[in-house]
């Protein structure tokens, strides 16, 4: 199986530098403190989906690499996207909600990385004390499909996380 989840986590980060927001995937507070400039870090809070695996039967694909015909199948599922906002404790918390708004206005306009976006929510603002660091908590929840090819043995490979927004 591959990196399904880091690759969105990857591709979220990605269309928020695209869009001119200062954005990483993933990192703790220790790591935010050497940022001079509000930044956003993506991470993967929560995957809802229906029980048993992957039960919906999507098709017949080509690998890539062996050429051969593969079995697709997928289910759908509910991902919660956590984007956790620093900023540097001497500028106030001013910047830290101005990007909090921009990152919260680039997933409901665009979603996430192909995926639609339900529900977005912003928390209150909080002083990490420790870190010296403002955090503003925004969570977005996107629908996708988790798609994986079948190996023949009864064993899937390709994990994907697959979407389109309308």
């Amino acid at each position: 199986m591959s990196g399904a989840f880091n690759t969105l986590r990857e591709g979220v980060a990605g269309q928020l530098k695209r869009a001119g927001l200062n954005a990483v995937a993933a990192m703790g507070p220790g790591r935010a403190a050497r940022w001079r400039e509000p930044v956003v870090a993506v991470t993967l809070k929560k995957v809802t989906c229906a029980p048993g695996g992957f039960q919906d039967y999507l098709g017949l694909r080509r690998d890539p690499d062996s050429g051969r015909e593969q079995e697709v199948y997928g289910r759908e599922a509910e991902l919660t996207l956590a984007l956790d906002v620093f900023a540097p404790g001497d500028g106030g918390e001013g910047p830290g909600l101005e990007l909090a708004e921009a990152v919260a206005e680039e997933l409901a306009c665009r979603g996430a990385a192909g995926l639609p976006a339900l529900e977005l929510e912003t928390g209150r603002t909080e002083f990490l004390e420790g870190a010296g660091l403002y955090r503003v908590q925004v969570s977005c929840r996107c629908r996708a499909w988790l798609v994986a090819a079948a190996d023949g043995g009864g064993g899937f490979v390709d994990f994907e996380v697959k979407g389109r927004v309308r």
